[in-house]
């Protein structure tokens, strides 16, 4: 059983040397120090999915100064594991055995086809394995999700930073020592100062790794997502996007063609670029300018009427609004609306970020937000990142205050989304982050990730790439959402972006040639497929199997389960790519009940097939696709 721990060194000395008082509080254990210097250690417990968190909150309620805090891991515990199997002549370790303990370090949202994924390594005795993101931003370069693996038993675990991280594990010989922290802090505290540092999640396992992602994604979804919590939507957003100079009058228009053909979004998603100062009326002079942001004030010249009557207009027609903001940046184009840091490594440049470290900036960011929100009626609040804060955060720091600039950061970046949260109940929160770069368990708790990967802007990117990111995406959270398109018509590429939310891309610049009906859509295909996906939506985010592991190959198969035991349903995805030489596959179903009848309807053909559990268990269960490049979609049911 993981035991909550942290380590660190106060004017060099480690914790566990220190003379210190310990008292039990409500939320978990409370240190005070000789000099008064407090740190408590919240801890909570998941006892249903076998989940504990912890987080470190600091507390200088004295009137001086702090001693200094280096070589802080908010996370220093460890996990016994089975000593290897002895070697011998027979057993080298040279090749991927089944005994051999694996460490599973999952990349980030890089724009390439295999964002998300999860990479298994080989751990041996007296190895450390270290991982970090990039730039500051938690999702970026190497996500802070892992999975420690042997066999049926191991530990899932997850970093709560949406700053710069940094994880550690070493191995001994019965043993893992697991380390987390918010990388190169090195710090004292002000009289008065109070903040938290990193969180870390464990899911301790023993029944095998679907299992277990299965309960950490039901521990997301009744824990710690806010989707379908008070008066939020119980799905992603189906939507149709739109840039933000799309005029007024046009983006009418499109919606009355789209809402003619019945066409079945829920949302309309407006993206960058209504606001002041821009002037562009092309789609090529709209895509040079948008950067310049940091005037959060509708533009009248594309929408003379302030936006709010388009939005009113939408949602007497049913539809939801959501809208692009990206506020902790400013170009200094635009006349900035609150105070900055500018960067280290080149202090002429434009584009800077707010110094939301700073309580009063946070206030600002608040209720400028927050009006917005009120007066065009937002449902769905989308917030962008496109910049890396480390440079800001490390040359504005205080000589012997290394890290306090980003640690006060982050908090109040909770603050300010924990605020929306609480003010407006019907409220989601879009995480972007230039595509899927500030993802983790922290963030989660407060938002979804609409846009997971800028691997969405390629034009009309391969479906592959869907189907990759999707099975690495659904093995850590049930929440994520992509943008699809522009040309429609493909069913085999279309099933492959099947994810929890999706945007459709098809009308989304100004140009003419972006009106609904201008490129002759096949709007009787797109009646069939949106509606198709909607029937299906809500199993992605029910318990999920990867039914054939993650080949990048364009020779094999690619094939996911989602299963919903609430109902006693589920779904089969399954696709035989484009040079795959092989009509079939046999495949272990997951979550199977040996006493219950399946009955299993493929979609395109109504072939139907009723199998008992057993057999299923058994035999597997033979798919077969005939031709390449092709899907199924199967759906079925148990009784």
């Amino acid at each position: 059983m993981i035991t909550p721990a942290f380590s660190f060194k106060y004017n060099g000395v480690p914790f566990d040397e220190l003379q210190k008082t310990v008292t039990e509080t409500e939320e978990g254990i409370l240190y005070t120090l000789e000099d008064g210097l407090q740190i408590e250690c919240r801890i909570e417990r998941f006892p249903k999915y076998n989940v504990i968190k912890w987080t470190n909150y600091w507390y200088n309620n004295t009137e001086h100064e702090s001693g200094i805090v280096s070589d802080l891991w908010d996370c220093d515990t460890e996990a016994v594991f089975d000593a290897d199997p002895a070697k011998n002549r027979r057993n080298k370790h040279s090749v991927w055995v089944t005994d051999t303990l694996k460490l599973y370090i999952t990349d980030g949202a890089n724009i390439t086809d295999y964002d998300n994924m999860a990479y298994p390594t080989r751990f041996w005795p007296n190895e450390t394995l270290k991982a970090s993101n990039h730039s500051g931003r938690s999702g970026m370069g190497t996500s802070p999700f892992f999975d420690l693996n042997r066999q049926e038993k191991g530990i899932l675990m997850a970093v709560g930073w949406t700053g710069q991280w940094n994880a550690q594990f070493e191995r001994g010989d019965k043993d893992v020592r697991i380390m987390s922290r918010i990388e190169g802090v090195k710090f004292y505290m002000k009289p008065g100062e109070r903040f938290r540092t990193s969180s870390v999640t464990i899911l301790e396992y023993e029944n095998g790794q679907d299992n277990a992602h299965n309960a950490w994604r039901r521990y997301i979804k009744e824990y710690v997502s806010p989707v379908g919590k008070q008066e939020r939507d119980k799905e992603c957003p189906f939507s149709a996007i739109f840039w933000g100079g799309v005029p007024s009058d046009v983006l009418r228009k499109r919606w009355e063609r789209i809402l003619s053909e019945k066409l079945p979004f829920n949302y309309c998603w407006m993206d960058a670029g209504w606001y002041e100062p821009l002037s562009g009326m092309t789609c090529a002079e709209q895509s040079a300018e948008w950067g310049k942001v940091g005037r959060w004030e509708v533009n009248k010249k594309y929408h003379p009427n302030g936006l709010r009557d388009v939005v009113d207009w939408l949602a007497e027609k049913g539809i939801k609004f959501q809208l692009w903001v990206e506020p902790e940046h400013i170009h200094l184009d635009v006349e900035p609306w609150t105070e900055y840091m500018r960067p280290a490594h080149n202090p002429e440049d434009k584009n800077v970020i707010i110094a939301l470290g700073k309580d009063e900036v946070a206030d600002q960011l608040i209720e400028k937000i927050s009006k917005l929100i009120e007066e065009l009626g937002i449902t769905f609040y989308r917030q962008d990142y496109n910049i890396g804060p480390i440079p800001f955060w490390r040359l504005n720091d205080e000589e012997n205050r290394e890290g306090v600039n980003e640690i006060k950061y982050i908090n109040n970046l909770y603050r300010f989304w924990d605020t929306l949260l609480e003010r407006f109940p019907y409220l989601l929160i879009d995480n972007c982050a230039g595509g899927g770069h500030r993802v983790d368990i922290e963030s989660l708790a407060r938002s979804v990730t609409l846009w997971r990967s800028d691997y969405c802007s390629i034009w009309d990117n391969a479906p592959e790439g869907y189907q990759l990111q999707t099975i690495g995406n659904a093995w850590w959270y049930p929440y994520s959402g992509v943008g699809y398109g522009p040309t429609l018509g493909d069913t085999y590429s279309f099933r492959s972006a099947y994810a929890p939310g999706m945007t459709i891309r098809t009308w989304e610049h100004v140009d003419d040639e972006w009106d609904v009906g201008a490129m002759n859509e096949p709007f009787e295909w797109a009646r069939k497929y949106f509606n198709e996906y909607l029937s299906v939506q809500h199993y992605l985010t029910c318990d999920f199997y990867p039914l054939i592991r993650n080949s990048k190959e364009t020779i094999s198969w690619s094939a996911s389960q989602y299963d919903e035991p609430e109902s006693q349903s589920g779904i089969i995805l399954a696709f035989r790519r484009e040079e795959c030489p092989f009509e079939s596959a046999t495949v272990s179903l997951g979550g199977i009940q040996g006493d219950k009848l399946y009955e299993f309807t493929d979609v395109d053909t109504n072939a139907m097939l009723s199998l008992m559990g057993s057999d299923i268990i058994k035999y597997g269960m033979k798919l077969r696709i005939p031709n390449k490049r092709q899907s199924i979609l199967i759906k079925y049911t148990y009784r």
